[in-house]
């Protein structure tokens, strides 16, 4: 596997149910296979959260091919051991345009905790294992770089520190660093995060009463870019209670970036005359 071709995946947050490691100081079986590979790549791959949950909406995909070309490449000299997820054309139009977590979820149960997914101009490594995502987090700056996700989200979040790489990540996180101690966090969870959540409770309080049905997925994406908006740019997107221009254009960005993360041809490149 080029050093260049992959990215790592840690979809942890999406497997409340997920076994975790009995004894954490022990070494993880899969964690010498993320060391072992030539890995040097952190990329994310994520659904844009739209109101209607509709993700990306399409991307030239054919994960049957891509896949296939995979398996025929890994057996030229990738010795990661890792598995190919046989994703099907199905399989990828959920992952793009439905619940994320589902077909990551479903292969994870066919392959393990660590597999790969071709899916557009990279593969993705996915980490759904402890100490094999502690040792990937741990490492970034020096083993590992942002990769794709950098590339495709720079219209959007220019080179700041969300994506920037390599020294200059290393700078900013500087920078920042005193915005993450546990004592300012935990002041911003009382504030913030608790606050948004407890409105979102008020929200589905009615769903419950009536046993309807709820767009979780929608209503979790309303969520976190309520708190984003509040915690880092002091601006109440309100999305939980209303719908505004400013967030069907973070949105309709989101959706860009998540595009771009899966097609084969570099299209935003090209220059227009």
């Amino acid at each position: 596997m080029a050093a260049s071709s992959a990215s790592v995946f840690l979809p942890l947050y999406l497997y409340p149910s997920l076994r975790r490691n009995p004894n954490p100081h022990r070494h993880s079986p899969f964690l010498s296979r993320i060391k072992s590979s030539r890995l040097i790549t952190v990329s994310s791959l994520g659904n844009s959260g739209d109101p209607g949950g509709s993700g990306s909406g399409g991307s030239w995909v054919s994960p049957n091919w891509l896949s296939s070309l995979a398996r025929s490449l890994s057996a030229q000299g990738d010795d990661s051991g890792i598995p190919v997820a046989n994703a099907r054309l199905e399989d990828v139009s959920d992952l793009l345009g439905g619940a994320l977590f589902l077909p990551l979820y479903k292969w994870m149960l066919e392959y393990g905790p660590v597999y790969r997914l071709a899916a557009g101009p990279r593969d993705f490594v996915i980490v759904s294992d402890p100490a094999t995502a502690k040792h990937v987090l741990r490492s970034y700056g020096s083993k590992y770089a942002k990769g794709l996700v950098s590339e495709v989200s720079q219209f959007l979040f220019g080179s700041g520190f969300a994506i920037a790489e390599g020294q200059l990540w290393t700078v900013r996180r500087r920078a920042v660093l005193p915005s993450l101690h546990i004592k300012f966090l935990s002041v911003m969870v009382n504030k913030v995060f608790c606050r948004c959540a407890l409105r979102l409770v008020e929200k589905l309080r009615p769903y419950a009463i009536n046993g309807a049905s709820v767009n979780m997925e929608e209503k979790f994406s309303q969520l976190t870019l309520d708190v984003i908006g509040l915690s880092l740019f002091n601006y109440n997107f309100d999305s939980l209670t209303s719908d505004s221009p400013v967030i069907d254009a973070v949105y309709t960005a989101l959706k860009e970036a998540e595009s771009r993360s899966t097609d084969i041809l570099p299209y935003w490149k090209a220059r227009y005359y």
